[in-house]
């Protein structure tokens, strides 16, 4: 992102960048930087907090009356980490093996079961917030899982989406998934709990359990495209004890 201000920059654009790793914003300079230091992955602080999240625009904004740059500021306030971490780890005990899949069917009716449940949840939550993330797909929600699902069986199905190949549909399937129970929980429950939500999520859900089966495919599919795009779109939080998971590129957190 501080590459993207700088070619911005230099086509005339002014630019704000606020980030959580101070070190990059300092080596790569770009012209306006926000430092926070929040966990990572909240970029506007608290969810449910509009009056914070307010704070944290406004002084990204103020930076753009500065009459010389590179700025770098710190954001005032602090949201501490828990135990030094940035948020929720899944333990290594529950990561998945191709093996340990079993009968993908009656995965996807599990997942199918839980969408329906939340839905009167998720959709009182887009009626209060006006808006959600979920969509990008351009899925239905009921799509989300079998969709999925055919990966985890091995097969590429055809896309539904002209122009866009099914592995890149996928990131977006995913995260409309991911985006549908979070929105879901932070509204119905008011949860400002990053250990919370992703204990829930990962754990104890069957779409959790969809996706750790996705991943474990993934990584002993000779199709590196697929790999690096779950990569890319589950971003599983987690600590290995030992480094990556044998064959995957992905670093511990």
């Amino acid at each position: 992102m501080c590459g993207l201000a700088h070619y911005f920059e230099s086509e005339g654009l002014s630019t704000v960048l606020v980030g959580f790793i101070r070190e990059h914003i300092e080596a790569i300079k770009p012209a306006r930087g926000l430092f926070l230091d929040f966990p990572m992955g909240r970029g506007m602080g608290k969810p449910n907090d509009p009056e914070f999240q307010k704070k944290v625009i406004q002084s990204a904004f103020e930076l753009l009356e500065a009459e010389t740059g590179p700025v770098l500021e710190d954001f005032p306030e602090i949201i501490p980490v828990r135990d030094g971490r940035m948020g929720y780890a899944l333990p290594p005990e529950l990561v998945l093996n191709k093996d340990d899949i079993g009968d993908v069917d009656e995965l996807v009716a599990a997942v199918q079961r839980e969408i329906d449940a939340l839905l009167p949840d998720y959709e009182a939550a887009v009626a209060a917030r006006g808006r959600t993330t979920v969509g990008a797909s351009e899925l239905a929600i009921k799509d989300f899982a079998p969709f999925v699902s055919e990966f985890i069986r091995g097969e590429i199905p055809k896309s539904p989406r002209k122009g866009l190949p099914a592995i890149p549909l996928l990131k977006l399937v995913v995260e409309d998934l991911e985006a549908y129970y979070t929105e879901t929980r932070t509204h119905r429950d008011g949860i400002d709990d990053l250990e919370l939500m992703g204990k829930w999520f990962w754990e104890e859900t069957r779409a959790g359990r969809l996706l750790l089966s996705l991943e474990a495919v993934s990584i002993v599919s000779e199709n590196k495209v697929m790999l690096q795009i779950v990569e890319m779109s589950l971003m599983t939080p987690r600590f290995w004890s030992e480094g990556p998971l044998p064959g995957s590129s992905a670093s511990g957190w």
